[in-house]
């Protein structure tokens, strides 16, 4: 019976070391499927970003091309919006001018010793825009609070205040902005940009909002000595090969003396100095272009990227930023 017991006692402790053991395997075979489960969606999303990255490039060469070849960033039928990667995965890109509203940075300049000064003109341009359309001016007090060195606003508050105010947990950048997402970052823009579909943006680079991009409402609001009706009617002016008052019939080069003699026509006077200072950031070309890209794996799951493209201050197309890849959640 001693032996048995015995015997029943190790076979007991045999099986309970056996389960352990067991139990042990189990748990490190888990931990281990977690490991690769992690491992493989850090190599997933390592190439992901890098078949994005590529992409990314064949755009910025795109735009390098037609700026050396058209001196403006304009994408035409030429340029692939589809794309297979080794991977099976499907990409599909959306392109779009980034200049076809007013950009916040221009309310400022760097003066001799590289320094923000504002930019009286523009500054005049956005507040011309918020009394035409009857909203407070405080969006633009705001935006400047998000850029200048100080840490007051125009009330001599500390700007952190006003920022926590209004349930933001972060504070003014205090340099030129950088991204569009900085937009939802300042106090009443969101709801100035509902109101004006977009108005509003950000550029690194180019101050200059491009005309021939522009619907009618933001030409009016972008030009404050123009009419509804002379904005639809300069619009129009503008799609046309030749235009009215060009000296001769063959087409209108499109440049800020030609585009003035439009506007005195259509206005029956002559610019004032001061207005003539507001076509000072009037183009005819982009040089900001925003990119969305579509990426679809192997197993049909959507991500979203977008991406910046400007040209530099060395006159070549450049990657700013990218926000992404996010996943797509089904609805």
């Amino acid at each position: 019976m001693t032996n048995q017991k015995q015997n029943g006692y190790v076979f007991i402790t045999a099986a309970v070391i056996i389960t352990i053991l067991i139990s042990s395997l189990t748990i490190a075979i888990s931990n281990q499927n977690k490991n690769i489960d992690l491992i493989q969606f850090y190599e997933n999303s390592n190439v992901m970003e890098e078949e994005i990255s590529a992409i990314e490039l064949v755009i910025t060469e795109y735009l390098n091309s037609n700026l050396k070849n058209y001196n403006d960033l304009i994408v035409n039928s030429s340029f692939q919006t589809s794309y297979e990667t080794p991977t099976n995965a499907k990409i599909s890109v959306k392109i779009k001018p980034n200049d076809s509203c007013f950009n916040i940075n221009s309310l400022f300049y760097k003066n001799s010793s590289n320094n923000l000064e504002v930019n009286r003109v523009e500054f005049e341009r956005l507040n011309s825009i918020t009394k035409k359309l009857k909203i407070n001016n405080d969006v633009i007090y705001s935006i400047q609070d998000w850029i200048d060195t100080d840490n007051v606003n125009n009330q001599n508050l500390e700007e952190s205040l006003s920022f926590k105010s209004n349930g933001f947990t972060w504070l003014p950048r205090n340099y030129l902005a950088v991204s569009n997402t900085e937009l939802y970052m300042i106090p009443g823009i969101i709801k100035f940009n509902e109101i004006v579909g977009d108005l509003l943006c950000v550029n690194l680079y180019n101050v200059k909002f491009n005309v021939l991009n522009l619907n009618s409402k933001k030409l009016y609001l972008l030009l404050p000595f123009l009419s509804k009706k002379n904005a639809e009617d300069l619009l129009a002016i503008l799609k046309e090969d030749i235009w009215p008052n060009s000296k001769d019939k063959s087409k209108t080069i499109k440049n800020i003396s030609n585009f003035q003699k439009e506007v005195e026509y259509l206005l029956r006077r002559p610019l004032l100095l001061k207005e003539k200072k507001l076509l000072d950031n009037v183009s005819f070309v982009s040089r900001s272009m925003y990119a969305e890209i579509i990426y679809e794996n192997n197993l049909g799951e959507q991500y979203t990227s977008s991406s910046k493209y400007e040209v530099d201050s060395e006159n070549i197309v450049k990657l700013i930023y990218r926000n992404g890849p996010f996943k797509e959640i089904p609805m």
